[in-house]
């Protein structure tokens, strides 16, 4: 089995990731999709620049990596070298140039094809998947249910026609937030749109469709106020469904290690405080269980301690689980301390569920 972790170039992913052996990372079987954004913003620097992230890569990341990079389109992660790297002009030669720079790091890197609205006759669109052809011979698409399907068709096939006869070509389908009442409208939608698709790719040598999803809210307390609760990991039973019914196209797993898409400057979100929560991934019940406790009047740490130990009291706690984050949640309990913020247990939550995925997934024991 495969499985590929999509992230944002944010500080708690960072943190997930660096916890996570560098082993692991040089197995062709764990892929990451990478989304560039600016990094975080502050006094000395105002744009969040964009070389602080990609530098950051390296604390994770090994050569052998098998990394796809592509280029945020949230206007709320984006900064002015972003944009830049979405103007098509000559075929897109500044998202050419970055990525060759990060292919000279990572030799098994993927370009992931940008779209410009205002590239009107798709001759720059060409131009690029040419160019990465040529240069790579691997290219990455990404589909969204949300984009018109004579669109997303129109582009499948003009990357058909453009790329060379071995070329690996990989689509990504990405369904993003997904909650278990819709399980079944959004897996009838992926195959309606993958049918055709796979149809107008039939000639293509190699290519492989990957699908992507996550049901972790942007707000737990939309979903229950209650001080403890669980929520569904429905991007597994979404992806079990597609398989079953789509039985002719061989699709691969993906997802986003239990982060939302919607992604809160934690600056401004939490400027007014917040409750103390701490989530535990048991994806062999495909949940996620979780605590709160509110602050009142004493400290963050103090709260998140009393948090943790009722985090391992529950009989679902896997204290067998070797990884950074259980360490971390065991340590809490025992009154170290070692995070005060929802970014710091954002990263906890995340370290579990990719290394339990990957043990699902047997990819590693």
């Amino acid at each position: 089995m495969r499985y590929t972790l999509q992230i944002k170039t944010g500080d708690a992913e960072f943190r997930a990731l660096k916890n996570i052996s560098k082993e692991i990372f040089a197995n062709s079987n764990f892929r990451l999709l990478i989304e560039i954004t600016r990094g975080r913003k502050s006094k000395n620097d105002k744009i969040g620049d964009l070389q602080k992230r990609i530098d950051s890569l390296a604390d994770f990341l090994v050569p052998s990596s098998f990394v796809f990079f592509d280029i945020t389109s949230d206007e709320n992660l984006s900064n002015k070298q972003i944009d830049e790297l979405y103007d098509y002009q000559y075929g897109y030669a500044n998202w050419d140039m970055l990525f060759a720079k990060l292919h000279s790091q990572y030799p098994n890197a993927v370009p992931m094809l940008l779209v410009n609205d205002q590239d009107d006759d798709y001759a720059n669109f060409i131009e690029q998947i040419k160019t990465f052809a040529t240069k790579y011979n691997k290219i990455g698409y990404k589909i969204y249910p949300s984009i018109d399907k004579d669109i997303t068709k129109r582009e499948i096939g003009i990357i058909r026609d453009n790329i060379k006869e071995n070329t690996q070509l990989f689509i990504f389908y990405d369904q993003g937030y997904i909650v278990d009442g819709l399980i079944k409208m959004a897996a009838t939608e992926a195959i309606d749109r993958l049918g055709p698709i796979s149809a107008i790719l039939e000639s293509v040598r190699n290519v492989e469709y990957i699908f992507t999803s996550t049901s972790f809210p942007d707000s737990v307390t939309s979903l229950s106020g209650n001080m403890d609760g669980q929520i569904k990991c429905s991007e597994i039973s979404l992806y079990d469904q597609i398989m079953t019914a789509a039985k002719e196209i061989e699709i691969s797993y993906s997802d986003y290690g239990s982060i939302t898409p919607k992604r809160n400057d934690e600056t401004a979100y939490y400027s007014r405080g917040w409750t103390p929560r701490i989530d535990v991934p048991i994806i062999s019940k495909q949940h996620i269980y979780y605590y709160r406790q509110k602050k009142e009047k004493r400290d963050y740490a103090d709260v998140y301690v009393d948090v943790a130990q009722k985090c391992i009291s529950d009989s679902l706690f896997p204290n067998n689980l070797d990884c950074w984050g259980i360490k971390t949640i065991k340590s809490a309990a025992a009154g170290l301390k070692p995070g005060a913020t929802p970014s710091f247990w954002l990263s906890v939550r995340m370290n579990i569920f990719i290394i339990e995925q990957l043990k699902r997934l047997s990819i590693i024991q």
